[in-house]
């Protein structure tokens, strides 16, 4: 069942949402961004991270969905996380809004997040946008 990580909202500053503490290992989760409105201009866009953690600290994203311009208009995006798939590389510095557009598989904190990237490009850069997710836990 999916469910709300981040409320549909006009949000015209960055920022991040509450963390979610998973108390099993999440197995895998498909997350759906829903962008119902934009900003006005090309220059305004959004980057919407979701990320993991261990300690609540220290941030790491493991999704990075397709940035929206502003005059993109609505948009929905869905990416598909699996815990047991091998990782790009076995190590690595933690990525804090930098991972580019994509999904990194592989093993994550227990706490999770999402945070977003408004940039005002000249016009309004204001976005409405929700996420919701679809979690699926392993027992071990």
């Amino acid at each position: 069942m999916a469910s709300e990580l981040l409320a549909s909202a006009a949000r015209t500053a960055s920022g991040n949402g509450s963390a979610i503490t998973y108390n099993r290992r999440l197995g895998a989760a498909r997350f759906f961004l829903d962008v119902t409105a934009a900003a006005s201009a090309v220059g305004d866009t959004l980057d919407v991270y979701i990320q993991s953690s261990l300690d609540g600290v220290v941030w790491d994203d493991f999704v990075h969905f397709t940035q929206v311009l502003g005059n993109g208009g609505a948009k929905q995006f869905v990416a598909s996380w699996i815990r047991t798939l091998a990782p790009t590389t076995a190590q690595r510095a933690p990525r804090d809004a930098t991972l580019a557009a994509g999904v990194e598989q592989g093993p994550i904190g227990n706490q999770m997040r999402v945070k977003w990237v408004i940039v005002n490009g000249g016009g309004s850069h204001s976005f409405t946008f929700s996420l919701q997710h679809e979690p699926y836990r392993m027992d071990a």
